[in-house]
């Protein structure tokens, strides 16, 4: 890393563009260098850099996101402050569900903002996990399934909807199977009709075919997804359909398959919702 930015904590090119006062700036540029430090750059990207670091004040780990301002499509109000939808619907979230990672504090700069969350020992991201083990046990699979499904009604229930969930936005401790949600750069209120965000593989076929759907609905399909990653360790999207895996598939239960047949029906209505999930569950 370069010298700027371990004496700065974070990298970015500083622009002009300033979206709260420039004291708001200053004052919070203070209290990061007082509060945290940078370890190293963990992953870079188009929509920022993840480095870990630690606390000051208590000297344990934590995770620190830089959130570029071009990349923020949403600012909502939260403590008096204008802030980016990623960071608001993260401390909501995790207010609502244990299962979320915690946000710990926020800060502005003039070019982008600075997001500390908890550190998370021991765990990889689902994707990983799915691709070193290959299809788990259904009992793996549904101990799995059970704790996100859980975490995606207590989000409802606060009238969060996270909008991207998928095997790389959650991390699992291979020892305890215990899962933690991550990435809220998608996430929306509740609504019966909202526009596409997330990743597309995962997107609901109405997405496509309407450009629009209720949150609950590609929620539902999206944990389906997820479902039927873990216990076949396959998903195939194309021209708007599931490309299932029957291959994968015959060591599951006749049961099994038919839920899939109704996670994945075509029409919204028909298909299983997110109360329907959880009392099969």
């Amino acid at each position: 890393m370069s010298q700027h930015s371990i004496e700065s904590g974070y990298t970015s090119e500083e622009e002009t563009f300033t979206f709260n006062k420039s004291e708001i700036i200053a004052a919070d540029a203070k209290r990061f260098s007082k509060s945290f430090t940078i370890e190293e750059e963990i992953i870079k990207s188009a929509n920022g850099i993840v480095y870990s670091g630690f606390d000051l004040s208590t000297g344990e780990a934590v995770i620190i996101k830089q959130i570029p301002k071009t990349c923020v499509s949403e600012y909502i109000s939260m403590d008096g402050r204008q802030v980016p939808s990623e960071i608001y619907f993260q401390f909501k979230a995790a207010e609502a569900s244990e299962a979320v990672v915690q946000p710990i504090d926020f800060f502005e700069r003039k070019s982008s903002f600075v997001l500390v969350m908890e550190k998370v020992d021991n765990v990889t991201d689902l994707f990983d996990f799915v691709r070193q083990h290959g299809a788990l046990s259904e009992e793996a699979a549904l101990f799995i399934f059970k704790q996100v499904l859980e975490a995606v009604d207590e989000m409802k229930s606060a009238g969060i909807s996270h909008r991207d969930i998928k095997d790389e936005n959650i991390l699992i401790d291979p020892e305890t199977l215990q899962i933690f949600i991550i990435d809220f750069g998608c996430a929306s209120v509740i609504s019966d009709s909202s526009t596409p965000r997330g990743t597309p593989d995962y997107w609901a076929p109405e997405i496509f075919t309407n450009g629009v759907s209720s949150t609950e609905s590609a929620d539902s399909w999206a944990l389906g997804a997820l479902l039927y990653v873990l216990l076949t360790g396959t998903w195939k999207f194309e021209n708007n359909r599931v490309i299932r895996n029957f291959i994968a598939e015959k060591h599951l239960r006749k049961e099994m398959r038919s839920i899939f047949d109704e996670i994945f029906h075509p029409s919204p209505e028909k298909r299983l919702s997110l109360s329907d999930m959880i009392s099969l569950f």
